[in-house]
Formats: C-alpha cells, structure tokens, sequence
C-alpha cells in the first residue's frame, strides 16, 4: 500500500487520468485536487514499485519545496505543479555537479515558449527559469529508488497580485507577462514533449555541446557580478567552500558547473550552491 495524499481527480483538464496516461504514455498518473508535496508523493509511489514513466500532478501543493528545502509557493490553481519519475543513469559527474537540473530547466523553458509565444525564458544556473530576471518557475531534481524525481513548478495564470512575494524574490507568470492565459494541459504536453530529448540522450556526466551551447545564450548570469554562496573548484582541483564572494559569471562547463572569475582574477568553477546578481 502506498501512504500518502490520497488522489481525487479522476479528470484533470477535462482529460480522463486514463487518457492523460495513454496521451503522454506514462505507466503510471496520477492527478491530485491537493497534495503536500508531487515530488513527495512521486518517491512514495517509486518505493513502492509502481512501474516507471511515472507522473504525479497536483492543483495544489500544501508543502511544495525547491532546492535545499526551500518553500515553493504552490498552494494555488493557476500553476502547473508536476514531478516525473523516470529511469536514468547516475546523478553526479565528477566534479560532484549533476547536469539534469540544466537539461530539465532548458526543455521546461523551450516548452513555455512554444505554450506560450511571445515569451523568452532565461535559464539561470543551477535550476530557475526566469522571464526579464523575474521568477517562471524552478526545477528540482533528486532521487528515489534508482529512478530520479524530476519536479517543475511554473506561474502560468496568476494575476500579478497574486504572485508571491518576499525579500530578494521578483516573481512573474506567462499572464502577468503576457496578458493572457494559458491551458495547463497545453504547457504539461508541451513539457513533456520537450523532457522526451532528455530521457533520450542520458549524458549524465556532461552537457550535450548543442544544449550547453543554448543554455550559455540563455543564461542571466553570464558577464555579471554576482555574489556567490556554495561550494567552488580551484584551478587546483581542490575544493572550498565560499560565503558571499564576489565573481564574475561565466560560461557552463561540460560538466554542469559554472565558470565564474573571482576578484583576483582567477578562474574557479562553482559545483554547488547559488549565484545572483549583485
């Protein structure tokens, strides 16, 4: 038996839970009114040996969360809140960065733009999606049962009053951006569809040079001040964990890393924790 939020919807988007599943051919769907967490209930669902592609949507989440436990403000009908468990090979390359968040965050920024035209969607390193250095959505990834838990989180028809709001957060929707609304069925095809060049080009240990060459042009970071917060690789190879250094952003690496110049001049590459403009 698997524990957790109990499932509601036997339709989500006027599309019965059996056709999404035969539509997306996921062996497994599952599509929530509310949940605490779709990545949550994701893992439970693994651990419990049910079969692989397997989606879990929800219209809200009580306990959504990003990166490093942060809270996702999720708990609303006008976002598309989904977690994909999929089979993939190892997480981490050897510097210890995992380029699945980039890959993610790229077919999730292609997906917006082909749901919604007229947008252009920054990647920012290691795992937000971005609309004029305001916040679209987020991408979490982790793992459950060797399968890993792919989680995407996107504003779509919020109201700009609605959006939320806090210290150092500037957030946005595709109807805050745009004016208009869009079908959530629409955007999670259209995800979907984009994930599918992902799960058929594994490369875990390093970018793809086309992705990696579509990333850097879509990057807000790149040439920027930033202060910088995580774990950075020396030239050396030895690693070293920094509080609020100040570096120039870089390119990506081809192992999912990301270059930075540091005051002095030195080139580091940042494997871990986040950057933002300064």
């Amino acid at each position: 038996m698997v524990r957790g939020a109990v499932v509601t919807a036997s339709t989500w988007e006027g599309v019965s839970v059996g056709d999404w599943a035969r539509r997306l051919k996921v062996a497994t769907a599952e599509f929530h009114d509310r949940t605490d967490s779709t990545s949550d209930r994701a893992a439970a669902l693994v651990r419990a040996g049910r079969p692989l592609p397997l989606l879990v949507v929800a219209d809200r989440q009580t306990a959504g969360r990003g990166r490093r436990g942060r809270r996702w403000a999720s708990d609303s009908p006008s976002g598309l809140w989904l977690t994909v468990a999929h089979a993939f090979p190892g997480p981490r390359g050897p510097s210890g960065a995992w380029t699945l968040p980039l890959r993610i965050g790229l077919a999730a920024a292609r997906a917006v733009e082909s749901a919604a035209p007229g947008i252009r969607v920054q990647v920012k390193w290691p795992n937000d999606l971005l609309v004029g250095g305001r916040k679209l959505g987020g991408v979490l990834c982790e793992r459950a049962g060797g399968a890993a838990l792919v989680g995407v989180g996107l504003n779509l028809n919020h109201p700009a009053d609605e959006l939320p709001t806090g210290p150092g957060l500037r957030a946005t929707s595709i109807a805050a951006e745009t004016g208009r609304s869009v079908r959530r069925g629409r955007v999670l095809e259209a995800v979907w569809v984009a994930m599918e060049v992902v799960w058929s080009r594994p490369a875990p240990r390093t970018l793809p040079p086309v992705e990696r060459a579509a990333l850097d042009r879509r990057s807000p970071l790149t040439g920027r001040p930033l202060a910088v917060d995580g774990v950075i690789r020396l030239r050396s190879g030895r690693a070293q964990a920094v509080q609020r250094m100040n570096a120039v952003g870089g390119r990506l690496c081809p192992d999912g890393s990301l270059e930075l110049v540091d005051s002095e001049g030195a080139r580091v590459r940042l494997v871990a924790g986040s950057a933002r403009p300064r």
